[in-house]
Protein backbone atom coordinates (compact mmCIF):
# COMPACT_ATOMS: atom_id res chain seq x y z
CA UNK A 1 0.00 0.00 0.00
CA UNK A 2 1.70 3.84 -1.05
CA UNK A 3 1.72 6.63 1.52
CA UNK A 4 -0.82 8.48 -0.70
CA UNK A 5 -3.25 5.35 -0.30
CA UNK A 6 -3.86 6.39 3.58
CA UNK A 7 -5.25 10.22 2.74
CA UNK A 8 -7.75 9.10 0.12
CA UNK A 9 -10.83 11.07 0.41
CA UNK A 10 -14.40 9.87 0.63
CA UNK A 11 -16.03 10.92 -2.33
CA UNK A 12 -12.76 9.83 -4.24
CA UNK A 13 -13.30 6.40 -2.38
CA UNK A 14 -16.94 5.84 -3.22
CA UNK A 15 -16.17 6.69 -6.84
CA UNK A 16 -13.44 4.69 -6.99
CA UNK A 17 -15.26 1.56 -6.02
CA UNK A 18 -18.29 2.52 -8.11
CA UNK A 19 -20.86 3.34 -5.72
CA UNK A 20 -20.76 7.08 -6.75
CA UNK A 21 -20.70 8.66 -9.87
CA UNK A 22 -18.55 11.22 -10.58
CA UNK A 23 -21.27 13.63 -11.68
CA UNK A 24 -23.33 12.65 -8.67
CA UNK A 25 -20.78 13.81 -6.19
CA UNK A 26 -20.52 16.96 -8.21
CA UNK A 27 -24.35 17.57 -7.87
CA UNK A 28 -24.23 16.54 -3.89
CA UNK A 29 -21.54 18.86 -3.40
CA UNK A 30 -23.21 21.81 -4.69
CA UNK A 31 -26.23 20.68 -3.16
CA UNK A 32 -24.75 20.78 -0.08
CA UNK A 33 -23.52 24.07 -0.28
CA UNK A 34 -26.48 25.68 -1.19
CA UNK A 35 -28.67 23.51 1.68
CA UNK A 36 -26.50 23.52 4.71
CA UNK A 37 -27.02 19.82 5.35
CA UNK A 38 -23.59 17.50 5.43
CA UNK A 39 -22.66 16.05 1.80
CA UNK A 40 -23.04 12.50 3.27
CA UNK A 41 -26.92 13.31 4.22
CA UNK A 42 -27.44 14.84 0.76
CA UNK A 43 -25.69 11.64 -0.90
CA UNK A 44 -28.36 9.21 0.85
CA UNK A 45 -31.70 11.89 -0.01
CA UNK A 46 -30.53 12.45 -3.42
CA UNK A 47 -30.61 8.44 -4.21
CA UNK A 48 -27.32 8.20 -4.99
CA UNK A 49 -26.44 5.54 -2.44
CA UNK A 50 -27.93 4.08 0.82
CA UNK A 51 -27.06 4.74 4.28
CA UNK A 52 -25.44 1.05 4.53
CA UNK A 53 -22.98 2.15 2.16
CA UNK A 54 -22.76 5.50 3.26
CA UNK A 55 -21.46 4.17 6.78
CA UNK A 56 -19.20 1.32 5.43
CA UNK A 57 -17.24 3.63 3.37
CA UNK A 58 -16.74 6.10 6.12
CA UNK A 59 -15.68 2.75 8.63
CA UNK A 60 -13.11 1.84 5.09
CA UNK A 61 -11.92 5.00 4.65
CA UNK A 62 -10.89 5.00 8.96
CA UNK A 63 -9.51 1.52 8.24
CA UNK A 64 -7.37 2.47 5.38
CA UNK A 65 -6.03 5.67 6.88
CA UNK A 66 -5.26 3.73 10.45
CA UNK A 67 -3.07 1.00 8.15
CA UNK A 68 -5.47 -1.63 9.48
CA UNK A 69 -6.18 -2.66 6.38
CA UNK A 70 -5.17 -2.93 2.46
CA UNK A 71 -6.71 -0.59 -0.19
CA UNK A 72 -7.10 -3.02 -2.27
CA UNK A 73 -9.00 -5.44 -0.10
CA UNK A 74 -11.23 -2.51 1.30
CA UNK A 75 -12.34 -1.29 -2.05
CA UNK A 76 -13.30 -5.48 -2.60
CA UNK A 77 -15.19 -5.61 0.23
CA UNK A 78 -16.83 -2.48 -0.47
CA UNK A 79 -18.24 -3.13 -3.36
CA UNK A 80 -19.55 -6.31 -1.80
CA UNK A 81 -21.29 -4.40 0.54
CA UNK A 82 -22.71 -2.60 -2.41
CA UNK A 83 -23.94 -5.40 -3.88
CA UNK A 84 -25.35 -8.32 -1.29
CA UNK A 85 -26.73 -7.64 2.50
CA UNK A 86 -23.70 -8.12 4.17
CA UNK A 87 -21.69 -5.44 6.65
CA UNK A 88 -17.93 -4.41 5.50
CA UNK A 89 -17.01 -6.44 8.81
CA UNK A 90 -18.33 -9.80 6.94
CA UNK A 91 -17.13 -8.50 3.64
CA UNK A 92 -13.66 -8.31 4.98
CA UNK A 93 -13.34 -11.30 7.23
CA UNK A 94 -14.36 -12.86 3.44
CA UNK A 95 -11.38 -12.03 1.85
CA UNK A 96 -9.13 -13.23 4.79
CA UNK A 97 -9.05 -9.84 6.80
CA UNK A 98 -8.44 -11.06 10.81
CA UNK A 99 -8.72 -7.48 12.60
CA UNK A 100 -5.19 -6.61 12.53
CA UNK A 101 -4.86 -4.36 15.78
CA UNK A 102 -4.50 -0.64 14.93
CA UNK A 103 -1.50 1.54 14.84
CA UNK A 104 -1.77 3.95 18.13
CA UNK A 105 -4.12 6.43 16.56
CA UNK A 106 -6.15 8.57 18.85
CA UNK A 107 -9.64 9.24 17.79
CA UNK A 108 -11.96 11.39 20.15
CA UNK A 109 -14.05 9.15 20.63
CA UNK A 110 -11.88 6.62 21.84
CA UNK A 111 -9.77 9.20 24.15
CA UNK A 112 -13.22 10.20 25.67
CA UNK A 113 -14.39 6.19 26.27
CA UNK A 114 -11.23 5.12 27.68
CA UNK A 115 -10.31 8.30 29.82
CA UNK A 116 -13.91 7.67 31.11
CA UNK A 117 -14.81 11.21 30.41
CA UNK A 118 -18.30 10.02 28.80
CA UNK A 119 -20.12 7.30 29.01
CA UNK A 120 -20.95 5.08 26.05
CA UNK A 121 -24.73 6.09 25.89
CA UNK A 122 -23.47 9.56 25.85
CA UNK A 123 -21.09 9.28 22.89
CA UNK A 124 -23.00 7.43 20.72
CA UNK A 125 -26.28 9.43 21.01
CA UNK A 126 -23.68 12.58 20.38
CA UNK A 127 -21.72 10.85 17.20
CA UNK A 128 -25.37 10.10 15.61
CA UNK A 129 -26.38 13.86 16.04
CA UNK A 130 -22.92 14.71 14.38
CA UNK A 131 -23.68 12.27 11.36
CA UNK A 132 -27.00 13.73 11.13
CA UNK A 133 -26.21 17.67 11.51
CA UNK A 134 -22.34 17.34 10.13
CA UNK A 135 -20.99 19.26 13.69
CA UNK A 136 -18.05 17.97 14.79
CA UNK A 137 -18.53 15.42 17.64
CA UNK A 138 -16.68 17.43 20.30
CA UNK A 139 -19.01 20.26 19.44
CA UNK A 140 -22.35 17.90 20.11
CA UNK A 141 -21.07 16.49 23.22
CA UNK A 142 -20.21 20.03 24.70
CA UNK A 143 -23.62 21.58 23.84
CA UNK A 144 -25.83 18.42 25.21
CA UNK A 145 -23.61 19.00 28.30
CA UNK A 146 -22.09 15.77 28.29
CA UNK A 147 -18.47 17.17 28.83
CA UNK A 148 -17.32 20.84 29.28
CA UNK A 149 -15.29 23.08 26.93
CA UNK A 150 -12.44 22.33 29.18
CA UNK A 151 -12.09 18.20 29.35
CA UNK A 152 -13.22 18.63 25.37
CA UNK A 153 -9.80 21.26 25.34
CA UNK A 154 -8.01 18.49 26.93
CA UNK A 155 -9.06 15.52 24.83
CA UNK A 156 -8.41 17.75 21.59
CA UNK A 157 -4.97 18.34 22.91
CA UNK A 158 -4.19 14.86 23.97
CA UNK A 159 -4.74 13.89 20.25
CA UNK A 160 -2.18 16.53 19.36
CA UNK A 161 0.12 15.55 21.64
CA UNK A 162 -0.29 11.80 20.33
CA UNK A 163 -0.43 12.56 16.55
CA UNK A 164 3.24 14.75 17.13
CA UNK A 165 4.46 11.65 19.08
CA UNK A 166 4.96 13.56 22.33
CA UNK A 167 2.87 10.84 24.29
CA UNK A 168 1.59 7.56 23.49
CA UNK A 169 -2.08 6.98 23.96
CA UNK A 170 -2.20 4.98 26.77
CA UNK A 171 0.09 8.32 28.72
CA UNK A 172 -2.53 10.16 26.82
CA UNK A 173 -5.05 8.16 29.19
CA UNK A 174 -3.73 8.55 32.37
CA UNK A 175 -3.08 12.36 31.95
CA UNK A 176 -6.93 12.80 30.92
CA UNK A 177 -8.39 10.78 34.14
CA UNK A 178 -5.54 12.75 36.54
CA UNK A 179 -6.18 15.71 34.53
CA UNK A 180 -10.40 15.93 35.64
CA UNK A 181 -9.68 13.83 38.82
CA UNK A 182 -6.97 16.71 40.15
CA UNK A 183 -8.31 19.45 38.46
CA UNK A 184 -5.46 20.09 36.45
CA UNK A 185 -4.16 20.52 32.95
CA UNK A 186 -3.51 17.70 30.43
CA UNK A 187 -0.22 19.34 30.27
CA UNK A 188 0.27 19.55 34.54
CA UNK A 189 -0.88 15.53 34.93
CA UNK A 190 1.18 14.67 32.09
CA UNK A 191 4.54 16.22 33.56
CA UNK A 192 3.94 15.14 36.87
CA UNK A 193 3.65 11.52 35.91
CA UNK A 194 7.05 11.79 33.64
CA UNK A 195 5.37 11.18 30.53
CA UNK A 196 5.69 14.89 28.78
CA UNK A 197 8.64 17.21 28.78
CA UNK A 198 7.48 21.07 27.75
CA UNK A 199 9.72 22.72 25.47
CA UNK A 200 12.55 24.71 26.68
CA UNK A 201 11.47 27.89 24.83
CA UNK A 202 8.98 30.25 25.03
CA UNK A 203 6.38 29.24 22.45
CA UNK A 204 2.57 30.17 21.98
CA UNK A 205 0.25 28.37 20.10
CA UNK A 206 -1.80 29.21 17.05
CA UNK A 207 -5.00 29.17 17.72
CA UNK A 208 -3.88 30.51 21.11
CA UNK A 209 -2.62 33.46 19.63
CA UNK A 210 -6.17 34.56 17.97
CA UNK A 211 -8.11 33.89 20.80
CA UNK A 212 -5.70 36.18 22.94
CA UNK A 213 -6.02 38.34 19.97
CA UNK A 214 -9.93 38.38 19.97
CA UNK A 215 -10.22 37.41 16.48
CA UNK A 216 -11.45 34.08 17.00
CA UNK A 217 -13.43 32.85 20.20
CA UNK A 218 -12.79 29.74 22.31
CA UNK A 219 -15.64 27.45 20.68
CA UNK A 220 -15.01 28.37 17.50
CA UNK A 221 -11.22 27.40 18.23
CA UNK A 222 -12.43 24.00 19.85
CA UNK A 223 -14.27 23.08 16.71
CA UNK A 224 -11.80 24.12 14.52
CA UNK A 225 -8.99 22.14 16.15
CA UNK A 226 -11.11 18.77 16.00
CA UNK A 227 -12.04 19.30 12.38
CA UNK A 228 -8.10 20.01 11.40
CA UNK A 229 -7.36 16.66 13.28
CA UNK A 230 -10.33 14.75 11.56
CA UNK A 231 -9.51 15.67 8.32
CA UNK A 232 -5.30 15.76 9.15
CA UNK A 233 -5.44 19.63 8.08
CA UNK A 234 -3.08 22.15 9.66
CA UNK A 235 -5.47 24.58 12.06
CA UNK A 236 -4.30 27.58 10.26
CA UNK A 237 -6.27 26.04 6.95
CA UNK A 238 -9.37 25.11 8.71
CA UNK A 239 -9.74 28.39 10.25
CA UNK A 240 -9.82 30.24 6.79
CA UNK A 241 -11.58 27.68 5.17
CA UNK A 242 -14.71 28.17 7.85
CA UNK A 243 -14.01 32.07 7.13
CA UNK A 244 -12.57 32.93 10.56
CA UNK A 245 -9.79 34.49 9.95
CA UNK A 246 -8.50 35.42 5.79
CA UNK A 247 -5.57 34.06 4.40
CA UNK A 248 -3.88 37.60 5.09
CA UNK A 249 -4.35 37.45 8.73
CA UNK A 250 -2.76 33.62 9.08
CA UNK A 251 -0.02 34.52 7.14
CA UNK A 252 0.68 37.56 9.57
CA UNK A 253 -0.30 35.17 13.13
CA UNK A 254 2.61 32.64 11.68
CA UNK A 255 5.42 35.36 11.38
CA UNK A 256 4.01 36.39 15.49
CA UNK A 257 4.23 33.11 16.23
CA UNK A 258 7.62 32.69 15.07
CA UNK A 259 8.62 36.01 16.96
CA UNK A 260 7.72 34.77 20.18
CA UNK A 261 10.03 31.93 19.56
CA UNK A 262 12.68 33.32 18.88
CA UNK A 263 12.08 36.14 21.95
CA UNK A 264 11.35 38.86 20.02
CA UNK A 265 7.83 39.41 21.42
CA UNK A 266 6.12 37.63 24.25
CA UNK A 267 2.88 36.08 23.64
CA UNK A 268 0.27 39.00 25.17
CA UNK A 269 2.65 41.41 22.99
CA UNK A 270 2.31 39.20 19.55
CA UNK A 271 -1.27 38.78 20.06
CA UNK A 272 -2.11 42.18 20.69
CA UNK A 273 0.18 43.54 17.61
CA UNK A 274 -2.19 40.61 15.81
CA UNK A 275 -5.17 42.50 16.73
CA UNK A 276 -4.25 45.65 15.75
CA UNK A 277 -2.69 44.49 12.25
CA UNK A 278 -6.41 42.81 11.55
CA UNK A 279 -8.32 45.12 13.13
CA UNK A 280 -6.80 48.13 11.90
CA UNK A 281 -4.93 47.49 8.73
CA UNK A 282 -1.49 48.37 9.13
CA UNK A 283 1.84 46.51 9.50
CA UNK A 284 3.52 44.66 11.37
CA UNK A 285 6.46 46.89 12.15
CA UNK A 286 3.80 49.50 12.92
CA UNK A 287 2.39 47.54 15.32
CA UNK A 288 5.24 46.22 16.87
CA UNK A 289 6.27 49.42 17.44
CA UNK A 290 3.42 50.99 18.66
CA UNK A 291 3.72 48.25 21.33
CA UNK A 292 6.82 50.21 22.60
CA UNK A 293 5.86 53.93 22.07
CA UNK A 294 2.57 53.16 23.89
CA UNK A 295 4.23 51.90 27.19
CA UNK A 296 5.13 54.86 30.14
CA UNK A 297 7.01 53.93 33.55
CA UNK A 298 3.84 54.29 35.31
CA UNK A 299 1.87 51.92 33.06
CA UNK A 300 4.28 49.42 33.49
CA UNK A 301 3.95 48.96 37.31
CA UNK A 302 -0.11 47.91 36.40
CA UNK A 303 0.05 44.04 37.47
CA UNK A 304 -2.35 41.19 36.36
CA UNK A 305 -2.66 40.53 39.63
CA UNK A 306 -3.42 43.62 40.87
CA UNK A 307 -6.45 44.58 38.53
CA UNK A 308 -7.48 41.00 39.34
CA UNK A 309 -7.43 41.79 43.13
CA UNK A 310 -8.72 44.88 42.84
CA UNK A 311 -12.27 43.52 41.26
CA UNK A 312 -12.38 41.12 44.10
CA UNK A 313 -12.20 37.94 42.09
CA UNK A 314 -9.34 36.86 43.69
CA UNK A 315 -7.28 37.06 47.30
CA UNK A 316 -4.05 38.32 48.35
CA UNK A 317 -3.31 34.95 49.01
CA UNK A 318 -4.32 33.70 45.86
CA UNK A 319 -1.80 36.38 43.91
CA UNK A 320 1.10 34.69 46.75
CA UNK A 321 0.67 31.54 45.54
CA UNK A 322 -0.05 32.13 41.97
CA UNK A 323 3.83 34.43 42.00
CA UNK A 324 5.21 31.43 44.26
CA UNK A 325 4.31 28.47 41.67
CA UNK A 326 4.91 31.18 38.57
CA UNK A 327 8.47 31.55 39.78
CA UNK A 328 9.04 27.94 40.21
CA UNK A 329 7.47 26.42 37.49
CA UNK A 330 8.67 29.86 34.85
CA UNK A 331 4.86 30.33 34.03
CA UNK A 332 2.70 33.39 33.67
CA UNK A 333 0.79 33.95 36.71
CA UNK A 334 -2.49 34.36 34.78
CA UNK A 335 -2.24 30.73 33.44
CA UNK A 336 -1.15 29.59 37.39
CA UNK A 337 -4.10 31.47 38.81
CA UNK A 338 -6.18 29.73 35.39
CA UNK A 339 -4.77 26.13 36.01
CA UNK A 340 -5.26 26.21 39.95
CA UNK A 341 -9.25 26.86 39.04
CA UNK A 342 -8.75 30.27 40.62
CA UNK A 343 -10.22 32.07 37.61
CA UNK A 344 -11.33 30.43 34.45
CA UNK A 345 -10.32 31.16 30.87
CA UNK A 346 -12.76 33.98 30.19
CA UNK A 347 -11.56 36.04 33.10
CA UNK A 348 -8.05 35.21 32.00
CA UNK A 349 -8.86 37.04 28.48
CA UNK A 350 -10.98 39.93 29.91
CA UNK A 351 -8.46 40.57 33.05
CA UNK A 352 -5.53 40.48 30.18
CA UNK A 353 -7.90 42.79 27.88
CA UNK A 354 -8.51 44.84 31.12
CA UNK A 355 -4.60 44.89 31.86
CA UNK A 356 -3.48 46.15 28.06
CA UNK A 357 -5.91 48.81 28.03
CA UNK A 358 -4.77 49.91 31.36
CA UNK A 359 -1.63 50.16 30.98
CA UNK A 360 -1.61 52.12 27.21
CA UNK A 361 -3.92 54.55 28.97
CA UNK A 362 -7.00 53.91 27.25
CA UNK A 363 -8.40 53.22 30.33
CA UNK A 364 -8.99 54.23 34.27
CA UNK A 365 -7.94 51.43 36.73
CA UNK A 366 -11.61 52.13 38.50
CA UNK A 367 -13.32 51.66 34.94
CA UNK A 368 -11.20 48.76 34.35
CA UNK A 369 -12.49 46.97 37.84
CA UNK A 370 -16.31 47.95 37.41
CA UNK A 371 -15.79 46.20 33.69
CA UNK A 372 -14.33 43.24 34.81
CA UNK A 373 -17.33 42.71 37.68
CA UNK A 374 -19.48 43.42 35.00
CA UNK A 375 -18.16 40.30 32.79
CA UNK A 376 -18.05 38.52 35.86
CA UNK A 377 -22.03 38.76 36.70
CA UNK A 378 -22.73 38.47 33.27
CA UNK A 379 -20.49 36.38 31.51
CA UNK A 380 -19.63 38.28 28.62
CA UNK A 381 -16.58 39.38 26.99
CA UNK A 382 -14.57 42.59 28.04
CA UNK A 383 -15.60 44.22 24.84
CA UNK A 384 -18.95 43.55 25.45
CA UNK A 385 -18.90 45.22 29.06
CA UNK A 386 -17.50 48.33 28.02
CA UNK A 387 -19.88 48.61 24.87
CA UNK A 388 -22.87 47.90 27.29
CA UNK A 389 -21.50 50.18 30.53
CA UNK A 390 -21.44 53.03 27.53
CA UNK A 391 -17.19 53.11 27.62
CA UNK A 392 -16.43 53.14 23.45
CA UNK A 393 -13.09 52.10 23.33
CA UNK A 394 -10.77 52.72 20.34
CA UNK A 395 -9.64 49.12 20.50
CA UNK A 396 -12.79 47.62 20.29
CA UNK A 397 -12.30 44.25 18.92
CA UNK A 398 -14.92 42.80 16.07
CA UNK A 399 -15.83 39.67 16.47
CA UNK A 400 -16.12 36.97 13.62
CA UNK A 401 -19.86 37.12 12.71
CA UNK A 402 -20.61 40.21 14.16
CA UNK A 403 -22.63 42.72 12.27
CA UNK A 404 -21.30 46.23 11.23
CA UNK A 405 -23.17 48.94 12.62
Amino acid sequence: MTEGSTLIKLGELLIRVGILKPKELENAIRTAGETGLPIGRVLIMSGYMTDRELQAAVQAQSLIKDKVVEIDVAFEALKQVSQEDVTLEQALRKRGWAGKKASDTAKLGELLRSSELCNDEQLNECLQTSQETGLPLGRILVLTQAISEELLAAALTAQILIRDGKVSKEQAIKGLKASRRRRISLEESLIDQGFYKPPLRQTVKLGELFVLSGLVTDSDLMSALEIGLTREMPIGQVLVDFGYISREVLNTALKFQEMVVNGTLNALQASEALRQVATRQISMAQSVAELGLLKSEQAETIKLGEILKAAGIVTEDDIKSAIDLSARNSALIGKILLVTGLINEQTLHASLRAQFLVREGFLRMEQAIIALNHCEKHSCSFDDAMQELGWVMPTRVKMPGEPEF
